[in-house]
């Protein structure tokens, strides 16, 4: 049996000290690179997916909060709305392209009106991107015949 242990012996390599080296094959190691590798491009596109999906929910939030306040304008002002207007505003830190669009109802005294809320690209102001609509319905008093406008 000593005989075959040395045997075995012989084929390992040996440091100065006497002692077999064990490790790794440059094949191994390129084979662990790899699937780090790939596994670290899974875990950034992860990242990067998730970080763009909150920017467009907090745009999109945004951009809700700029349409509702284009609603609570047009009914404190009770404005009655006739064809399309188109205008651009800041509003919550940024730039945004309102167009507002009036459509008849049943009721002659009863509107809908959509609004319709895009970001303007800082960079490009002609890189319009629409986030949200809103629809909203506009009341007015009804005149009465001896009341004066």
């Amino acid at each position: 049996m000593n005989k075959i242990c040395k045997q075995n012996a012989q084929h390992r390599p040996f440091n100065a000290f006497g002692l077999t080296l064990r490790g790794f094959t440059l094949l191994e190691v390129m084979v662990a690179l790899a699937i780090f590798a790939t596994t670290a491009l899974a875990l950034m596109k992860i990242a990067m997916n998730y970080t763009q999906s909150i920017q467009q929910n907090e745009l999109r939030t945004l951009a809700h909060f700029v349409a509702m306040n284009q609603a609570a304008e047009l009914r404190i002002e009770q404005q009655w709305l006739t064809g399309s207007q188109s205008e651009d505003i800041t509003e919550q830190g940024e730039q945004w392209r309102i167009q507002k669009q009036s459509f008849e109802t049943m009721s002659p005294d009863v509107q809908r009106i959509d609004i319709q809320v895009s970001h303007i690209n800082p960079d490009d102001a002609e890189n319009v991107q629409g986030v949200t609509t809103l629809s909203v319905f506009n009341y007015r008093q009804p005149q009465l015949e001896g009341d004066s406008p």
